[in-house]
């Protein structure tokens, strides 16, 4: 048996039969058609609708809530959201600054390495009289490690290095500590001196000046750089220190905590160590104690920067 199919077309007129109309299927089954078709577009039309809803429990509902998100992005509403945004962002950006500052300079970490070395006595340098371009070295005792060492005098234990250049140059005699006990030694030109050793003299070196032009060392200038503690280990004339940069601060009234971390030779206690001086970009920490090779791990407050 076949069907009428309807189509989304809307008619709002049927024609009316009349009692002069055949009784055959043709005179009924157009005005069938046409309700179909309404009925067609009505359930798409209804479909519609029920999308529109967008899920709410009536296409009124919904078009409440769109007039509420329209008047929410009103320009009004987008200048305060604006404004509450940067604010955000802005309070952001000084918790930021705040950490930063926290970290890098209101609370400041760090860690040195102190070397406690020198003479006790003795152990000049001379230019030798014997042998071109060389030094001597008289005896003494020097401090290292912790403890006092015999140095033992030696004639031509060391040379000065020609300098062929048209400027000045400079070497450093020192001593280090070799199998047989403290020896002298003079660094290269350009040369540092080694891990360790003790400083004993500078030495200038004019231009030109080799083993023909100066083989007695007539023209070079010995300075000494020793540093002499007559009193080593009971006590320090001249203890050493050493400046530490720190970030700078608006004033030198800052905290400063110490932790001795190791120390060689000596005991080495936290009252060994003293601030000899302050300011706002470091400060200059001193060692009152024999011993050598003293690792220090440092802490700088100032909370009220």
């Amino acid at each position: 048996m076949a069907n009428l199919t309807g189509s989304a077309t809307f008619k709002a007129l049927l024609r009316k039969l009349e009692t002069t109309d055949p009784k055959h299927p043709d005179t009924w089954n157009p005005n069938y058609q046409t309700l179909i078709d309404n009925d067609v577009f009505l359930k798409a039309f209804a479909d519609e609708v029920n999308t529109a809803r967008g899920g709410k429990a009536s296409l009124a509902d919904r078009l409440t809530g769109i007039e509420q998100t329209q008047a929410s992005l009103s320009p009004e509403y987008i200048d305060e959201l604006t404004a509450a945004v940067k604010y955000a962002l802005d309070q952001v950006g000084v918790a930021n600054r705040s950490v930063q500052a926290l970290k890098q300079q209101l609370q400041q970490e760090g860690e040195l390495l102190i070397e406690n070395r020198g003479v006790v006595s003795g152990c000049t340098v001379t230019k030798s009289t014997t042998a071109a371009r060389n030094l001597n070295l008289d005896a003494g005792v020097c401090f290292a490690k912790g403890r006092a060492f015999s140095v033992l005098s030696g004639n031509n234990m060391a040379s000065v290095p020609s300098n062929i250049s048209t400027g000045s140059a400079s070497v450093v005699v020192y001593l280090y500590l070799s199998a047989n006990g403290w020896k002298m030694a003079v660094t290269a030109i350009g040369e540092t001196v080694p891990v360790g050793a003790i400083r004993l003299y500078t030495v200038t070196i004019p231009p030109n000046s080799t083993d023909a032009t100066d083989p007695t060392l007539a023209n070079i200038t010995l300075t000494s750089l020793r540093r002499v503690e007559l009193g080593f280990p009971q006590y320090l004339d001249t203890p050493v220190s050493q400046f530490v940069a720190i970030s700078t601060l608006s004033a030198n009234d800052y905290r400063i905590d110490f932790e001795v971390v190791s120390a060689e030779g000596a005991p080495c206690e936290r009252k060994s160590l003293n601030v000899a001086s302050r300011a706002t970009n470091g400060f200059t920490l001193e060692l009152a104690s024999a011993a050598d090779n003293v690792r220090v791990r440092y802490r700088v407050s100032k909370l009220n920067n």
